[in-house]
């Protein structure tokens, strides 16, 4: 940190995810990936003004004043480059007052820039005249000359509330440092009017009247609430706001006072402004920028970064330098009747299969491949340039793709039409939303382009809309018949009317609004690619493939619709390549036989599932793996699936310090979660404590060691409401966990 009053700048491998389901795996709990929302999503600049005074007579107060400065120094840390983070400025441990007001002069606190953050960190002891002022005492203070040789501290909090800069925050900790109260509560009338009414100036006491001031105390007060913040609070915004700071500070002096036995009251404000608005004097600790690999239109289906940059990893060293590896070459077959499929005439294309076989991990790679944002990225082209040509989709092929997990009919279409450039008439009433959001889709399809072909479709006049996990929305037939079937009429070619659409439900009838006037002549044509889930045929459960079915109900809406299954033959092939993969890299690339015979034993083992055969692996990896594959207890628990390899991770989890039954607690309760996921703050250990039906001590803790341990894979992170949220990796794992036994609080099922 700078030790001078001049300004001057301080200076897991991750599981592996599942490329043949729905989502990745393994999250990183502190990898939060979110843009800032609102325009600021630039870093910017910052000034961190520090004043702290030491007591020559207690060198322990100096060992605090330490801690202090260096997690205050990390928490406002200096950026990586020129014009990022924040410039720091200390004055470390002046005498007597002039020292003070020297450093205000020079250090330019006063001048700070109107678009420069401010945040002044004041330590020091303190005291409160009989004039109730606050003075700051330092070494050459006489305690019956306050005025004269005390250092008034709201001269200090002044000058920063009154420099041009917007974004002010103070942080007085000092004795008795809330006695800056009263006068400060005066001096804030003489600010210039629109000081007050725009931007953030925001002034923080630790202490109150007849309090010490905290030395070590608040240094881990501002630690605890850092960590809380940079994992558990899971806010994904690049700011915080007051009340965010504040709540963060409120849970780390009660988990010190319970820790301690202490009764410390904790920080307060003494002057705030727009408590809720995010201000740039509060950088989040849990902010991590979004790596985005693909254009927003097609993020919710395609592949994230990190899992990219997983198979990346275990392509990397491979023995054929022509192999781009699995994600790139895997599955081809399927992969090139999708890639086909984008580049030929309007149509629709069906993908299915079991659970876990593969769906929508084939639908994100067409998606990806076909984003111009990732084709443009040096870090994929090497692999793109050497996958199948016949499995890579043109560029630009997809313009839309969406996921309709957990979307009813209104929010799918408002999220395929704002993808598509599309905005509802604000004349008509809001509760015909559904009808004016058909309406918007079919004027895609039928206004006239301009003559170079350019407007809400592709080029040559027909456009590709994914729509993945229908059969996770909760009201998939809905879907299919207000969003999907009114489309029909587009998917038939670029310039014919196709088949007439399946109507909305008339007015008065249960669900669905009016019906639309018959389609006109279409201008533009429709690729429907779909995803959805149905049984093997021929299997017990094959029913959801019958006419009643989601299926069934699709192909009724889109007679002339292909299907490709994934579950179909060659997948067993598929899955021991797709094992050999999981296990490329070190050590394994020692023993390349031992892959081979992995991918032989699992691979018939787990059927259709991928997901099976990627738990299998992760499991092979982390143990001996040699002992296993001859193990006929693991073999056992292999060919019972997904549930018998649960519990083979369960019975290991003690190793990593976790508790069976409170490690399937904390994973149950996100398999409940509505929307996205489940928040970690507060609500997740809620959740698991009613479903274990009894506390989990240290529940934060025991919910870091899951999200780095052998079971993260069988979680998936996302964001919502700038909220981190967890969810189940597969809707397979989410609905075992649902259904799986309670265990009670001694270990019995029940």
């Amino acid at each position: 940190m700078p030790e001078t009053a001049e300004r001057e700048p301080s200076g897991r491998e991750p599981s592996g995810p599942e490329p043949s389901g729905p989502e990745p795996s393994g999250p990183e709990p502190s990898g939060r990936e979110t843009a800032e929302p609102g325009g600021d999503g630039s870093a910017g600049s910052g000034s961190l003004v520090i004043v702290a005074v030491d007591d020559d007579g207690e060198p322990e107060f100096a060992k605090a004043v330490d801690e202090q400065l260096a997690i205050v120094t990390e928490w406002w840390a200096t950026g990586a480059t020129p014009g990022e983070g924040f410039v720091q400025t200390l004055l470390r441990s002046p005498e007597e007052r002039h020292d003070v007001e020297r450093f205000l002069h020079t250090s330019g606190i006063r001048e700070t820039g109107e678009d420069e953050a401010l945040v002044v960190y004041v330590t020091s002891h303190g005291a409160i005249g009989a004039s109730n002022r606050h003075f700051l005492l330092l070494p050459g203070t006489d305690p019956d000359r306050l005025l004269a040789t005390g250092m008034p501290t709201n001269d200090v909090v002044v000058a920063a509330l009154d420099s041009p800069a917007r974004h002010v925050l103070v942080i007085v900790n000092a004795c008795e440092a809330g006695g800056i109260s009263s006068e400060l509560s005066a001096l804030v009338h003489d600010l210039a009017r629109e000081r007050t009414a725009g931007g953030t100036l925001n002034v923080l006491a630790t202490t109150a009247a007849r309090t010490p001031v905290m030395g070590r105390e608040f240094a881990q007060i501002l630690r605890m609430a850092y960590d809380w913040l940079k994992d558990a609070a899971g806010i994904t915004r690049r700011h915080l706001s007051l009340s965010e700071f504040l709540q963060a500070l409120e849970r780390a002096t009660d988990r010190l006072n319970e820790e301690r036995a202490l009764s410390l009251p904790g920080p307060r404000p003494v002057l705030q402004s727009r408590l809720s608005v995010r201000t740039p004097t509060l950088p989040n600790p849990g902010y991590r920028p979004r790596r985005a690999a693909v254009t927003p239109a097609r993020a919710e289906v395609a592949a994230t970064h990190d899992e990219l940059e997983y198979w990346l990893d275990r392509a990397s060293g491979r023995a054929d330098a022509d192999d781009p590896g699995w994600y790139f070459s895997g599955r081809r077959e399927l992969n090139r009747r999708l890639a086909r499929f984008v580049e030929g005439p309007a149509g629709v294309l069906v993908v299915t299969g079991a659970a876990a076989s593969g769906k929508s991990a084939v639908l994100a790679r067409a998606v990806t491949l076909s984003d111009p944002a990732f084709r443009a990225s040096p870090r994929y082209a090497d692999a793109v340039r050497r996958a199948p040509v016949d499995g890579v989709p043109a560029e630009g092929s997809v313009q839309v793709a969406v996921s309709a997990r957990n979307r009813g009919p209104l929010s799918l279409i408002e999220a395929i039409g704002v993808r598509l450039g599309c905005e509802p008439d604000p004349s008509r009433p809001a509760a015909d939303a559904l009808r004016q959001w058909q309406q918007r889709l079919r004027e895609v399809f039928t206004k006239s382009r301009t003559a170079d072909g350019s407007g809400d479709g592709a080029a040559d006049g027909t456009v590709t809309i994914v729509v993945d996990g229908l059969d996770e929305s909760p009201a998939p037939l809905a879907c299919v018949r207000d969003v999907l079937a009114p489309l029909a009429a587009y998917a038939g070619g670029p310039c014919g009317t196709g088949a007439a659409p399946v109507p909305a439900q008339a007015p008065g009838q249960a669900d669905g609004p009016a019906p639309l006037p018959p389609p006109l002549p279409a201008r533009r044509g429709l690729r429907l690619l779909l995803g959805v889930r149905s049984s093997v045929p021929g299997a017990p459960d094959a029913a959801a493939a019958s006419p009643g079915g989601l299926l069934g109900e699709l192909l009724a809406a889109f007679p002339a619709a292909r299907v490709v299954r994934t579950d179909g033959d060659g997948v067993r092939d598929d899955i021991a390549a797709y094992v050999t993969a999981l296990l490329s890299g070190e050590p394994w690339s020692a023993d390349p036989a031992l892959a081979e015979r992995a991918a032989r034993v699992v691979a018939p083992r787990v059927g259709r599932s991928f997901l099976d055969a990627r738990l299998a692996a992760e499991q092979l990896r982390r143990g001996d793996a040699a002992a296993l594959l001859g193990d006929p207890r693991w073999l056992d628990r292999l060919d019972r699936g997904t549930v018998g390899l649960f519990e083979e991770d369960l019975r290991r989890v003690a190793d990593e310090g976790l508790k069976a039954v409170e490690a399937t607690a904390l994973l149950r309760a996100t398999a409940f979660g509505l929307g996205r996921g489940i928040p970690w703050e507060r609500v997740w250990p809620a959740a698991a404590e009613a479903l274990l039906g009894t506390r989990i001590e240290h529940a934060d803790e025991k919910i870091r060691q899951l999200l780095e341990g052998r079971l993260a894979g069988y979680l998936t992170h996302d964001s919502e409401d700038d909220r981190v949220v967890y969810r189940p990796a597969h809707e397979q794992l989410a609905a075992m966990l649902r259904r799986w036994p309670r265990y009670e609080a001694g270990g019995t099922t029940t």
